[in-house]
Parts: C-alpha cells; sequence; structure tokens
C-alpha cells in the first residue's frame, strides 16, 4: 500500500485527525507532523519515520526547534512504513516520559520478524 493512495498526504483527501503526512511514497521513509509534548511542553513534531533492516538500533532523536516544528528523526526496525506503523510510531512518542533531546538508541540487533 502506497500511503499517499490511503488518503493521509496533505495533498489528498481528508487530514488524519492524529497526522499531516508531508512525505510516505518511498515505503521505508516517512515525513510527517503530529502534536506532542517534550519537558512538559505542547510540540508540534517535524518527524522523519525510516524503516530500518534487521540487525540495526532502533534509535530516536529529538532535534532542535524549527520553522516546522520540533525536529524528531524515528528508526524502528520495520519491513515497510505503512499507516499503522505510524500510528504505532506516534503512541510510542507519546508514551515515552523521558523523552528529551538527543538521540536515544535502543533495542540493538534485534532479528527482523516478517
Amino acid at each position: 500500500m502506497n500511503l499517499d493512495d490511503a488518503g493521509h498526504s496533505q495533498d489528498s483527501g481528508p487530514a488524519d485527525p492524529d497526522f499531516l503526512l508531508l512525505d510516505g511514497s518511498g515505503g521505508r521513509q516517512a515525513r510527517l507532523r503530529f502534536g506532542g509534548r517534550l519537558e512538559g511542553r505542547d510540540v508540534v513534531w517535524d518527524c522523519r519515520f525510516e524503516a530500518l533492516p534487521a540487525g540495526r538500533a532502533c534509535y530516536i532523536e529529538v532535534g532542535p526547534e524549527t520553522d516546522s516544528g520540533r525536529s524528531l528523526r524515528v528508526g524502528l526496525t520495520l519491513p515497510r512504513i505503512d499507516v499503522p506503523a505510524i500510528r504505532k510510531m506516534i503512541v510510542m512518542i507519546r508514551n515515552y516520559r523521558p523523552l528529551k533531546p538527543g538521540r536515544h538508541e535502543f533495542g540493538g540487533g534485534l532479528p527482523d520478524r516478517r
């Protein structure tokens, strides 16, 4: 499934209430915006989300504030990025209480369970 075909891009149909997909045509990467909190403050996350191959450490990287929102990069071991994966990643970010600026790596070397 191409994310643009799902009606979740800014150019096609109604926006998803949880996120705005800016670019998701690659299947291995997506760029989106969604709301959340960081250090007790509301933020708009300007997120680059990537599907990592098996064996690579997963990561969350919180960068600086930009004109588009707070920079966020997330890499998870996935076969591809689709709408359910985006929704799960958003829940993960919103529920990760100790999130702070910088790079956080976890789950290094997890097998790919396709």
